[in-house]
């Protein structure tokens, strides 16, 4: 750890929530992404996104494929995770990973959020996704390992304003 404790959050990767302005937070969990990216051999891009869909924040992926990628992934995790296992019974899926001839892709839950924390009927928790896109001949097991870690920092930066239209108030 740093003698400065402003400086602490660059050892750890974690800011701490007090310090740190909602601008703040999306700033650093857009860094974690891109440094997954960099970091994680075979990792090309990486995208934070809502469980509806919304992307939140990417590892500088082109935004108007990223808004795509994460429309269509939170269907697939979506499907994975109401699909009855062998048990017959609905249980979130840990990971999915989908190969495809230019990529392979990987969904992962990346944990509740408080996106909705005023909103009825939400609970105040909406789940959050990652995705990872890499190259074919990545090693899954690092990849998924890795994923895992970085969800870990995710933890004190899991807030997303509320998006509301002009005039509406959150009560």
């Amino acid at each position: 750890m740093s003698t400065h404790p402003e400086m602490n959050h660059v050892a750890t990767g974690v800011a701490p929530a007090s310090e740190a302005t909602a601008s703040d937070q999306r700033e650093h969990m857009a860094w974690l992404l891109r440094q997954f990216a960099a970091d994680v051999p075979g990792v090309t891009h990486a995208v934070l996104l809502s469980r509806d869909g919304l992307r939140l924040e990417d590892s500088d992926v082109d935004k108007d494929w990223a808004d795509e990628l994460s429309a269509s992934l939170s269907g697939v995790a979506s499907l994975a995770s109401n699909t009855r296992g062998p048990s017959n019974q609905l249980r979130p899926a840990s990971q999915v990973i989908i190969e495809r001839d230019d990529c392979l892709l990987f969904v992962q839950s990346a944990g509740p959020n408080t996106a909705f924390d005023k909103h009825p009927g939400r609970g105040g928790v909406v789940n959050a996704i990652l995705a990872v896109v890499a190259t074919t001949d990545a090693d899954v097991g690092t990849i998924g390992f890795e994923m895992g870690r970085l969800v870990g920092k995710f933890d004190t930066h899991m807030q997303t304003p509320v998006r509301v239209g002009t005039g509406d108030e959150v009560r």
